[in-house]
């Protein structure tokens, strides 16, 4: 959701002739999307379509097999850099992107407060005090104030996955990735995670979110992309995909769910 105040002559994410293969498996194929700042990029389609590779390799978790992927116009995967200036530049990027996963993946032996100030310390060198106080502030964002000395294991799914966004998003973050960051909830628990990356989106952060909430995609989404078989089938508006989807893949994906 763009903001009026954002310079958006250039894309927060530039994707470009991006592809993806495990030994003989094409995982993506020439995939092409820029994201503007501020924008809100929902993926959807069928199991195997290539979405959380997608995400992986826009972090560079996966290392892409070909294409460029840039964010604020630096290639992240930069095949020219020696391996040791190749991991600095990566680590430095990486410091703009935040990324949430299907499970929780917190420190089980640390609390709720301590998981979220540990990246801040340790990677952006923060001062203790600051960044307990940033930490303080985003669990009360995400709801969570009350937990703050509470371990993970005394938590709910839901709230176990809003304290991984709120560590995200401790590291000041201008990309946040989310990766069918509700699909391992139950039903009941999925509300208050969808709330609070709804008022991620309202606030403008950049977002690409994998999920199966289509009422998530079609109420907060700028632009809802369709993927099947390594492709991108559409791309168009909330409105336009879910009530005239252009394409037959799109149209029978769409009937079935």
């Amino acid at each position: 959701m763009k903001t009026e105040n954002q310079d958006q002559t250039q894309p927060m994410v530039k994707i470009t002739n991006l592809q993806k293969s495990f030994g003989d498996l094409t995982v993506l194929k020439d995939i092409n999307l820029e994201i503007a700042a501020s924008e809100v990029v929902v993926i959807i389609g069928p199991s195997g379509s290539g979405k959380s590779t997608l995400l992986r390799c826009v972090n560079h978790l996966e290392k892409p097999s070909g294409g460029e992927i840039y964010i604020e116009g630096e290639l992240i995967n930069d095949t020219t850099l020696k391996t040791k200036a190749f991991e600095t530049h990566l680590n430095r990027i990486r410091c703009k992107v935040g990324m949430v996963f299907q499970q929780f993946n917190l420190f089980p032996h640390m609390t709720v407060i301590e998981n979220v100030i540990e990246a801040p310390i340790h990677v952006l060198k923060q001062d203790r005090k600051k960044a307990r106080k940033k930490a303080e502030e985003l669990l009360t964002q995400v709801g969570l104030a009350e937990k703050l000395n509470s371990y993970p294991a005394q938590l709910s799914g839901g709230q176990q996955q809003r304290v991984a966004i709120a560590r995200s998003l401790a590291m000041e973050p201008k990309l946040m990735l989310f990766d069918e960051v509700t699909s391992a909830l139950d039903p009941e628990l999925v509300g208050d995670v969808l709330r609070v990356m709804e008022d991620l989106a309202l606030g403008g952060m950049t977002m690409m979110v994998v999920t199966h909430e289509m009422g998530f995609a079609e109420k907060v989404g700028d632009r809802v992309i369709f993927m099947a078989d390594g492709f991108v089938v559409e791309d168009s508006s909330p409105q336009e995909m879910f009530s005239n989807p252009k394409e037959i893949r799109t149209q029978q994906f769409l009937a079935e769910i």
